[in-house]
């Protein structure tokens, strides 16, 4: 969880009226979505399976059970990875709103990429590395398990990021929307590049293997100097462009893009990630690629 301890953080502590042994993790500073599913991946290492979803879904009555079923037949057998659920409506794009992996996927899969700060294209560069693993990942939709996501009644899928919080400062929501598209473009960049994918389009990414070097599947790192490098930005007073020389997109007035890499510009440590374990900070230097 995210400090300070807002709205969700008390929302959650309900959940120990429900269930036992509920461990809520509150971070120091507000992590990215990838920083938050690998700090509870590697704090539960004993752990047979796990489960994400977004806070604004709804498992339907009786989904939970059957979710368990699967991934403690899963967790003996291997007959299943990673697990997609089944929802309410054609939910498109939205469908990794929610996952499950076992211990062992995880263990085989690594980590996730915290390059791509603070959210969006998790879900294609988790897709993009499924794919590309020696054999690829056991992917399967479990029919009987069913969530809602969003409001009721909603047909189609909308981002929770782009839905109003705070109806009555219409201007305070028009900024994070805008900060977030932002992030939406800076994040789909990097993983183009990342992956070699031609046109901005992610139906013919080229790379086996991160920005075609030889490296593992599951290979990522950060640092303050490396995600500038990797992202190939350059910015100027009014826009930031790619390395190919396009507008990725407009400054806004009197931004100084500090922090909106997803690092502090005083930490020189570099993070290496593989399997669950296979983590290091360096702060001696940085290895690039």
């Amino acid at each position: 969880m995210s400090p300070p301890h807002g709205a969700i953080w008390y929302e959650v502590q309900h959940l120990k009226e429900y269930a036992d042994n509920v461990v809520i993790i509150t971070c120091e500073h507000t992590p990215s979505v990838a920083e938050g599913w690998n700090a509870v991946f590697q704090a539960f290492p004993e752990e047979a399976w796990g489960v994400y979803c977004a806070r604004d879904t709804a498992w339907m009555p009786g989904s939970l059970p059957k979710l368990a079923w699967h991934m403690w037949k899963a967790s003996r057998d291997s007959s299943i990875e990673v697990a997609l659920m089944n929802w309410t409506y054609p939910i498109g794009f939205g469908i990794y709103n929610s996952f499950g992996m076992t211990r062992a996927a995880i263990g085989r899969f690594g980590l996730f990429d915290e390059n791509i700060y603070p959210a969006f294209h998790e879900d294609n560069d988790f897709q993009i590395r499924q794919a590309r693993m020696q054999p690829p990942m056991k992917v399967f939709r479990l029919p009987d398990v069913i969530l809602q996501h969003g409001k009721r009644n909603e047909s189609s899928y909308q981002s929770g990021v782009y839905t109003a919080d705070d109806p009555n400062d219409a201007q305070r929501e028009s900024n994070m929307r805008s900060f977030w598209q932002q992030r939406f473009f800076t994040n789909g960049v990097y993983l183009m590049r990342k992956w070699g994918c031609p046109g901005r389009t992610w139906a013919a990414c080229k790379y086996q293997t991160p920005f075609n070097k030889a490296l593992p599947v599951w290979y990522w790192q950060t640092s303050r100097h490396q995600r500038a490098l990797d992202r190939g930005l350059t910015s100027n007073d009014t826009h930031v462009i790619d390395g190919n020389g396009e507008v990725v997109y407009a400054r806004p007035k009197d931004d100084n893009y500090v922090g909106w890499a997803g690092y502090k510009e005083s930490a020189h440590v570099c993070r290496i990630t593989g399997p669950p374990g296979v983590v290091a900070r360096n702060a001696s230097g940085v290895w690039c690629i």
